[in-house]
């Protein structure tokens, strides 16, 4: 173990892997999208594709429902915080619309100035 010929080329190695990998975080961090945001709008395509497949299946042969008089999203748009999702038919057209809203300006962790829409689903079908 007196041979110290590699320990140069090893420590060199091992610093620049960690410098290229904190690098990469780093490009990571002030690129702006965060992984919070990204699977939010995920969810809300998802939960809007769930609300079409519920009104396929209202309208199938088997069950032959009304989704207008079985689902509220049809009498009033559901809300939350900074959420809204609502429906409406025209012309054996469905319609769902799905918006998520975020305050103009966020300082600290606290929302100031109006809601403005973010991310927006519009998605229409005929069963």
């Amino acid at each position: 173990m007196k041979n110290k010929n590699g320990d140069v080329p090893i420590t060199i190695l091992v610093i620049g892997v960690f410098a290229v990998c904190s690098m990469a975080l780093f490009s990571f961090y002030i690129s702006g999208i965060s992984g919070k945001e990204t699977f939010l709008r995920v969810g809300i395509i998802e939960q809007t594709n769930s609300i079409a497949n519920e009104i396929k299946f209202y309208k199938s042969s088997e069950i032959e429902k009304n989704p207008e008089e079985l689902m509220d999203i049809f009498k009033n748009s559901n809300s939350e915080e900074n959420f809204v999702i609502s429906g409406k038919k025209e012309n054996e057209i469905y319609e769902i619309n799905a918006t998520y809203f975020e305050n103009e300006i966020r300082i600290f962790g606290f929302d100031f100035g109006e809601k403005k829409p973010m991310f927006s689903v519009l998605y229409r079908f005929a069963p």
